[in-house]
């Protein structure tokens, strides 16, 4: 099994084949949502103006409330396949699939084969990884060029130029997606010459001006639209108010309803009121009760019940902090770890409390749990190794065994600290 394994393309084909079916089945099980709302029925509203009207809108004929990524992938599919929501789940599925092969040739670049082969098995099951493929949202889609930037970077293969070009260009669509991974591709671009000998000031200067190009299209267009510079969308700063706003108010800090923008504003001016109810809210606060509620944001987004036990997460979760910890002198793993902690710091303070959040970035934390478990095999040693982590999958079963009454025990705990109902 090892040297089949062994052969890279028999392990992908395999890993691709697992993943699909995996996903499908639950895609199967879980069977076709009743109604479309929420962030789903926004995205789907612009898709479907876009191809109704050749304009680029919301429900309420908003222009840059949502990044084009996910809306420009949608109607693509619809035109392709019409406006059913199954070809748009399949084909999710096979993006899915398609991101734990990447994820596994990655791994190859950094792991011996053995190491590479049980990242690709560990995406193909993880469900933090599954779950996205089953929904219209944008993280499938996003974890997809998460991972395919980062793999055309590590192309030893091909020459520096191209791989910083690809970099670049991916990262500027990953952006179009969703706009946090910013401060992660500037970084990454910046320290190129640090991550890989053969790269100079050259190749720094290519990602940069080919992210560049990719984002300065949706600038541009918000540019000649509103006459300002809009760089990401226009909500930025109701999100902002809204990741104050509900951690407080289920810790009883914030008792006033939720601010409202007045009737009739336009969507800049909807933003910038909450600009104002941000900063009133926090003049009332102490930076105890801020931070608190900053927190708890942060505890929500690695929250392990969904309400029920995600296993394939906390398995995983000591691993990925030992791959966190490597990483601080692993050069190779900074893009991983630094797109990892790039995301969740923006959610935790332009997302708030939604375990979500962590899905887009999970096929970099099963490589930095792979990279943090070989670690710990070669500091133990194997036999000492099974043991802690056949205790582990051990406790680990027995939690999900019993997750309704350990549950109810977590809520007890968050009740006492006053904050129950701050969870799903």
């Amino acid at each position: 099994m090892r040297a089949f394994l062994a052969d890279r393309r028999w392990a992908a084909a395999l890993i691709f084949a697992a993943a699909l079916f995996l996903r499908l089945g639950f895609l199967w099980r879980q069977g076709s949502p009743a109604e479309i709302a929420g962030d789903a029925l926004e995205y789907r509203s612009y898709a479907v103006h876009l191809l109704d009207t050749g304009s680029y809108s919301g429900i309420a004929g908003e222009r840059a409330t949502r990044m084009p990524g996910y809306p420009l992938f949608l109607a693509a599919v619809y035109a392709a396949f019409g406006r059913s929501l199954l070809p748009v789940l399949i084909l999710q599925c096979l993006l899915g699939a398609g991101t734990c092969v990447l994820l596994y040739d990655l791994a190859a670049e950094l792991l011996p084969a053995p190491w590479a082969a049980s990242t690709g098995f560990a995406a193909a099951a993880y469900f933090d990884l599954a779950v996205p493929c089953a929904a219209l949202l944008s993280e499938c889609l996003y974890s997809f060029f998460l991972v395919l930037s980062v793999w055309a970077l590590y192309r030893s293969n091909w020459p520096p130029g191209r791989r910083a070009l690809a970099f670049g260009a991916l990262s500027g669509g990953l952006y179009l997606i969703r706009p946090e991974p910013l401060p992660y591709i500037l970084a990454t671009s910046l320290l190129l010459p640090r991550l890989f000998p053969s790269f100079g000031r050259r190749e720094v200067l290519k990602a940069l001006a080919a992210s560049a190009l990719v984002v300065g299209l949706w600038v541009g267009r918000n540019a000649a639209i509103f006459h300002r510079l809009v760089p990401a969308s226009t909500v930025g700063k109701s999100v902002g108010y809204l990741s104050l706003y509900l951690p407080a108010q289920r810790q009883g800090l914030a008792p006033e309803p939720r601010h409202e923008p007045p009737a009739g504003a336009g969507e800049l001016e909807r933003d910038q009121s909450f600009a104002s109810a941000y900063r009133a809210l926090a003049y009332r606060l102490t930076w105890g009760q801020i931070v608190k509620s900053y927190v708890l944001n942060l505890a929500i987004i690695l929250y392990p019940f969904l309400p029920g036990y995600d296993w394939t997460y906390v398995v995983l979760a000591p691993f990925w902090l030992a791959g966190f910890a490597l990483a601080l002198r692993k050069k190779e793993l900074w893009p991983m770890a630094g797109s990892v902690a790039c995301s969740l710091g923006v959610f935790t303070f332009f997302g708030g409390p939604a375990a979500r959040y962590r899905q887009g970035v999970s096929p970099f934390l099963i490589l930095l749990a792979m990279a943090g478990l070989k670690a710990c095999a070669d500091r133990l040693g194997p036999v000492r190794l099974r043991r802690w982590a056949g205790g582990w999958l051990g406790l680990n079963l027995w939690v999900w065994l019993g997750q309704s009454s350990i549950r109810g025990l977590v809520l007890g705990v968050l009740d006492t600290l006053g904050t129950r109902g701050y969870t799903r």
